[in-house]
């Protein structure tokens, strides 16, 4: 049986990275009702379309993404498996499989080629999957013993991978064409500038995201109640964002759509306003649904954001999972700048 080590602890969901945060100001009374069967909105002809989704048993989900096509695409932490679900049916079947002990799927995200970034948590391994036949297409191992990589973003140039435990980015350069370069390409990016890092053992860093221009990182620092960096891909100089009162203790993976930020907490879903440049952000709402089990990670598609559920704290084999859809809050205008956004 895999184990999961202190998985629940990288994911930012349990007792020791506190209770889940609350946005301050009226928008924090807000909340999403869970929708009867049938009654989510989606984009035009999936009103009918399911909002809740299951999961393999066992598979205990990490990361998920999503592109323009009806399908999210879930990534496990037990054995690295990538599990993909017709969002018009809620089936699905699993087209990347078990890798064996001690690999993970944590974090995945799309570039425009149809390919999936993945981060494999205490593994180190990054790998990239070519999600129309399930097949790895590369693999490089990042940092050192000890590496736990976190999350992963793709921006136009690179694909940008975060540590839980140490104050750096791993970069992933790609070519004009999105070639994938040889591994002695890969770069670490130290973190600098308002950047704090933990003790020994501490997570400090999990979801990364490109800002809506598309031209620097999101990164979710857990430190000090919890909070959103802007850091300069080039010279990985982080800069804290004002979140207008909102703390993000538990925060987990993050998404966009357009300006709108949605960040994963261990009970609820934050949503912040970001100007283009992701200087600033303020709080619009907390989403919550009866549904949910632990959001961990979070994926746009149409209209609705689809929730991956940690599950519980003890997970086993015979555990069953599920993702929830909710409706988005009101989309602004998408970047035409990164590429997971046009995948």
């Amino acid at each position: 049986m895999h184990t999961t080590l202190s998985r629940r602890r990288l994911l930012g969901l349990g007792a020791a990275l506190g209770a889940g945060a609350a946005l301050a100001g009226p928008a924090s009374a807000s909340a999403w009702a869970a929708a009867p069967p049938g009654a989510g909105t989606g984009p035009r002809g999936t009103r009918a379309w399911p909002v809740r989704i299951e999961l393999p048993t066992g598979f205990h989900p990490g990361g998920v993404a999503a592109g323009r096509l009806p399908f999210a695409y879930y990534g496990s932490l037990f054995g690295g498996e990538i599990y993909r679900a017709d969002l018009a049916t809620g089936r699905g079947e699993v087209i990347s499989p078990d890798l064996g002990e001690g690999n993970s799927a944590a974090g995945i995200a799309f570039d425009c080629r149809g390919r999936l970034f993945i981060s494999g948590a205490y593994s180190g391994l990054a790998r990239v999957m070519d999600v129309a036949t399930g097949r790895d297409l590369a693999s490089y191992r990042l940092g050192g013993e000890g590496t736990v990589v976190a999350d992963v973003a793709v921006l136009a140039d690179a694909a940008y991978v975060t540590d839980a435990f140490r104050p750096v980015l791993y970069r992933i350069p790609l070519g004009p064409r999105g070639e994938l370069p040889p591994a002695r390409q890969v770069e670490s990016v130290p973190l600098s500038g308002d950047w704090v890092q933990g003790g020994a053992g501490e997570v400090t860093a999990l979801g990364i995201s490109p800002t809506p221009d598309g031209r620097a990182l999101i990164v979710v620092h857990l430190l000090a109640g919890g909070s959103l960096m802007r850091v300069d891909p080039a010279t990985g100089i982080a800069r804290r964002i004002p979140l207008g009162g909102a703390a993000l203790p538990s925060g987990n993976g993050i998404r966009l759509d357009g300006t709108t930020a949605y960040v994963a907490q261990r009970d609820a879903v934050d949503v912040l306003r970001l100007d283009a440049a992701g200087t600033r952000a303020v709080p619009v709402t907390r989403i919550t649904d009866p549904d949910f089990d632990g959001p961990s990670a979070v994926a746009v598609h149409g209209e609705r954001l689809y929730v991956s559920n940690f599950g519980p704290t003890t997970p086993t084999h015979q555990t069953p999972y599920h993702s929830t859809a909710v409706p988005l809050v009101r989309r602004t205008h998408r970047s035409a700048h990164t590429q997971e956004e046009t995948a």
